[in-house]
């Protein structure tokens, strides 16, 4: 049997804000280039997922399925959850609730936090 320890939500899926801090067009793929740490952060927090399953490619590659774009200085709400049936969906749904801040993006939990963010701007 296998006892998950960690964050657990009654919602299936969860709402993140993510900003594009560039001056130039991004895409969801562009996201997970630049934060292999989250697909790491997942497999070190829950430890039974598949390893062979869950790569940095096949993160790429579900990211491109879902066809995400951020205009400059642009940011969206996005939805991640386990019942979407991706592979992002899934990872994603747990590690952007800490939210955080790359060269290019910054994101939270729109669940997790209330209207003070800034996206980015001081």
């Amino acid at each position: 049997m296998k006892i998950r320890m960690g964050f657990v939500s009654n919602s299936s899926s969860s709402s993140f804000m993510i900003a594009n801090l560039s001056k130039e067009k991004k895409t969801l793929v562009d996201f997970v280039e630049e934060n292999p740490q989250l697909l790491d952060l997942f497999l070190e927090r829950y430890d039974w997922y598949d390893r062979t399953k869950f790569t940095q490619q096949a993160m790429l590659d579900s990211a491109a399925k879902e066809n995400i774009s951020f205009g400059p200085k642009e940011r969206r709400c996005c939805t991640f959850g386990d019942e979407q049936g991706t592979l992002i969906g899934q990872v994603y749904d747990y590690v952007l609730r800490d939210g955080g801040v790359s060269e290019n993006f910054e994101w939270f939990c729109v669940s997790c936090r209330g209207g003070d963010w800034n996206g980015g701007e001081d």
